[in-house]
């Protein structure tokens, strides 16, 4: 819940605003585009209860808000582009998740988006996109390899229907995990909708088919949760949500994915309240 949660996004961290940046020539991707260390630091101070000060950045005008408080509360997530990108930072975490959407999905999003939400035109968003892929290239995507879990939705040549999108999550051995194969042969009906592989080193590949049944997926939350009683608390009414075009939407491979996210948050943030 929304009291529970303070969220950072790394856009706020930009040194620089949209004119700057056009007049130095410099993409908002680049790290030397960003102040990471106050990253560092303001998340720093979030995990240990302190508020931090900052401007937000405002897409809609492409220069930086009044600077505001930001309050700690229970759970902090720091979203954005390159909040994986220095060893520093990574060591701050303690779950890391990288989306890796395939590119022409990726773009359709981010069309979509800075369209509805931010005041750009579909030409403006494909020339940005466009710009910007030797620097993603070289900064962004390799953020991949560095993360706990990867998550990714993809489907056919046009996916346009979201609710039957499929989800691969891959989780490294970085982090506990639930015991996912026990699960699954506690459930053997949710075949070949769902299936689990291990690769060399321990990562863990789950790939989650969009069609799954909702007593399918059903079946395998139980089965995942019934295991770590003291988890049953992650079984949320909302999980699996989306929104498109103003109306709600479901996926049952998207709530998979979120649970199989929030499951080591839920961990850590126990593991925590036992110390203290």
């Amino acid at each position: 819940g929304d009291e529970r949660v303070t969220i950072v996004t790394t856009d706020d961290y930009h040194r620089y605003n949209r004119r700057e940046r056009r007049a130095r020539r410099i993409s908002a991707l680049h790290p030397d585009c960003n102040d990471l260390d106050l990253l560092g630091e303001h998340r720093e101070a979030l995990a240990k209860g302190r508020p931090v000060v900052k401007a937000p950045y405002d897409h809609a005008t492409g220069d930086f808000g009044a600077p505001r408080a930001v309050m700690p509360s229970e759970f902090l997530i720091v979203e954005g582009l390159l909040a994986l990108h220095s060893q520093a930072l990574r060591n701050r975490y303690d779950v890391s998740v990288y989306l890796d959407t395939p590119e022409p999905l990726r773009h359709l999003w981010k069309v979509m988006r800075d369209t509805e939400k931010r005041g750009y035109s579909a030409d403006q968003v494909q020339g940005i996109l466009e710009h910007r892929e030797s620097v993603a290239a070289e900064y962004i995507r390799p953020q991949r390899d560095r993360a706990d879990m990867v998550v990714r939705f993809h489907g056919g040549a046009e996916p346009t229907d979201y609710e039957r999108l499929h989800a691969t999550v891959t989780m490294r051995p970085t982090l506990e995990q639930p015991e996912i194969q026990s699960a699954l042969d506690a459930c053997p009906r949710a075949a070949p909708a769902i299936a689990l592989a291990e690769r060399p080193g321990g990562e863990l590949v789950l790939e989650i088919d969009g069609a799954i049944s909702s007593e399918q997926a059903g079946a395998v939350e139980r089965a995942l949760w019934m295991r770590r009683p003291e988890m049953r608390r992650m079984l949320l009414a909302r999980t699996g949500d989306f929104f498109e075009n103003g109306t709600i939407r479901h996926s049952h491979a998207l709530a998979l994915a979120q649970r199989l996210i929030a499951y080591p948050v839920l961990r850590a943030r126990l593991a925590k309240e036992a110390v203290t």
